[in-house]
């Protein structure tokens, strides 16, 4: 930045010896010389290390791998519970989809949703009690905590939508024996009912990023050739 500060000076500067320096000869010295001095900065401006954003303490590396070991531990749980949501989610389209195709009875329907609802009500429980370890720094922990969050927050509404078909599918509250409108309004529950999808990409990228570590310059001889003679 200051040298492009000081290159405009110059045009400035320039400009005016140019417009009141009586001879020419002078203006063309002192153009001269400042070409010069402009050429020795230009070269010997130490410029900054093209790594230095990367550039990491060892205590600091340690300290990442340390977070990363931690979070890894906790996010391999978070991760089942995602898998058992995917599967709760999965039984339930089914029951849906075995009644919708007169597969099952509405009374086979309905105790499998009785089920399934408790299934989901446990694990909407277990997934609002996983809190992140305490180890990690405030950072990671934030942003696990965002994690659980958006979890539980998509557990309590896909429970709710396992309840609600499952109290439609009551056969004592059925106002029709028809199984066909039975199943439009089993289906009508779900769609009106089924939650948004459950993004945790921002938070995921967000730690991946925090906790990335660079890899450690090998360069021993400044020429940017690793030194590769232990392994001839």
């Amino acid at each position: 930045m200051l040298i492009y500060i000081g290159a405009a000076v110059a045009v400035v500067l320039l400009a005016l010896l140019y417009r009141y320096i009586p001879s020419r000869k002078v203006f063309f010295a002192f153009f001269l010389v400042l070409c010069a001095a402009s050429a020795i900065v230009f070269f010997l401006w130490p410029a900054p290390h093209r790594n230095s954003d990367a550039v990491v303490s060892q205590e600091v590396r340690e300290e990442r791998q340390q977070q990363q070991q931690v979070f890894a531990v906790w996010y391999t749980d978070y991760q089942k519970d995602l898998e058992d949501l995917d599967r709760n989610w999965q039984r339930y389209h089914k029951i849906l989809a075995d009644f919708k195709a007169d597969i099952i009875s509405i009374q086979t329907a309905y105790l499998r949703l009785a089920q399934l609802e408790k299934d989901s009500q446990a694990l909407d429980t277990r997934i609002a009690g996983r809190t992140p370890p305490l180890a990690l720094n405030d950072f990671c922990y934030d942003q696990s905590i965002e994690l659980v969050r958006k979890a539980h927050a998509y557990a309590d509404a896909q429970h709710r939508a396992i309840a609600l078909t499952r109290a439609a599918a009551d056969p004592a509250n059925l106002s029709t024996d028809d199984q066909e409108e039975q199943s439009h309004m089993l289906q009508a529950v779900m769609i009106r009912e089924s939650p948004p999808a459950l993004f945790i990409a921002d938070e995921i990228a967000a730690i991946r990023d925090y906790l990335a570590i660079p890899e450690e310059d090998t360069d021993d001889d400044g020429t940017g050739q690793a030194d590769t003679s232990a392994s001839q």
